[in-house]
């Protein structure tokens, strides 16, 4: 029996891959998403923000899952991180209670709800939120609404907070892929020298191909109600990032270390704990991270050959 899902976002980063993965699977993907265009077939596009629409589309495709992916990340406005991660996600929930259905809706969370990590302790769902930044804050704030929809209206909720992810189409937003550009622009110009904040954090990396596997899963046999990390476990810094895609490159490269470009309110240190996620699931994650960090490169290499033709 073929299932039926919706995926908000469908356009982005995350939703190309997992729409993907679930053509792969058999399953019939709606996407909805404020891009005009989509990355493949079959998918329809709609506005999130447009109520009456995403009213329309829940009507006809009538899901049994719908993967709530769209969001912001980064913004110098904070009203938009709210209006986007939290009040989208009551509007999703509003007009899927006006169609009276209730399909198991995945939330696409955030390890940044977490902030930093006490040395290299993995941090399991159990541990208490300090969130630092209004991104971070935004993303606490929609689980505690979407979790609401569970216990208030009975829908079916799973949460899926995801840590740092990596893979080719990634945004240049993110340290590694940011690297991966500047490295691909500098071997296509022939430059040596390439900038960056600081180097000094440490991570939980895992590829978004693995990730949208742990996500589809989930919708599978999560708990409803529940939280689940879905991360490597692994504890890597940032440098040691640069130094691989480094030491891919095909001449060398010359870093410089720019004070400016250091975010604020960083976290120093932050890695998972997925035996949630593997006991509910039977995930674990497939691709290294050395592949990861290939492919990522590969991909800079392709998209920067397009961006100056």
């Amino acid at each position: 029996m073929t299932i039926r899902v919706v995926v908000t976002g469908a356009n982005g980063f995350v939703g190309r891959y997992l729409s993907y993965q679930l053509d792969q699977l058999g399953w019939l993907v709606w996407g909805l998403d404020k891009k005009d265009s989509v990355s493949r077939e079959g998918i329809a596009v709609v506005d999130l923000a447009d109520w009456k629409a995403m009213k329309r589309l829940f009507l006809e495709s009538q899901p049994e899952i719908v993967f709530h992916l769209a969001g912001v990340i980064k913004s110098e406005h904070p009203e938009e991180l709210y209006k986007v991660n939290l009040q989208n996600t009551v509007d999703l929930f509003e007009s899927l209670a006006e169609t009276g259905m209730k399909p198991r809706v995945v939330i696409a969370g955030s390890s940044a709800v977490y902030g930093s990590g006490r040395s290299n302790r993995r941090i399991s769902e159990r541990a208490r939120p300090h969130p630092m930044t209004h991104y971070a804050v935004s993303k606490l704030a929609q689980e505690v609404a979407s979790l609401r929809y569970f216990d208030a209206l009975g829908f079916p909720v799973v949460i899926a907070r995801m840590f740092n992810l990596l893979g080719p189409g990634q945004s240049p937003d993110l340290a590694c892929s940011a690297f991966a550009r500047q490295i691909a622009l500098a071997e296509l110009k022939g430059t040596n020298e390439i900038t960056t904040g600081n180097l000094q954090s440490q991570r939980d990396f895992v590829d978004v191909r693995d990730a949208v596997r742990a996500l589809a899963l989930l919708a599978e046999t999560g708990k409803a109600g529940q939280i689940y990390n879905v991360c490597s476990g692994h504890l890597v810094s940032i440098k040691s990032c640069l130094d691989e895609l480094l030491a891919l490159s095909t001449q060398k490269i010359m870093v410089r270390v720019v004070d400016e470009k250091a975010q604020k309110h960083d976290v120093n240190i932050q890695v998972g704990d997925a035996r949630k996620l593997q006991a509910a699931t039977a995930w674990k994650p497939e691709i290294k991270l050395e592949q990861s960090l290939l492919d990522l490169l590969k991909d800079w290499r392709q998209r920067i050959r397009l961006e100056l033709m």
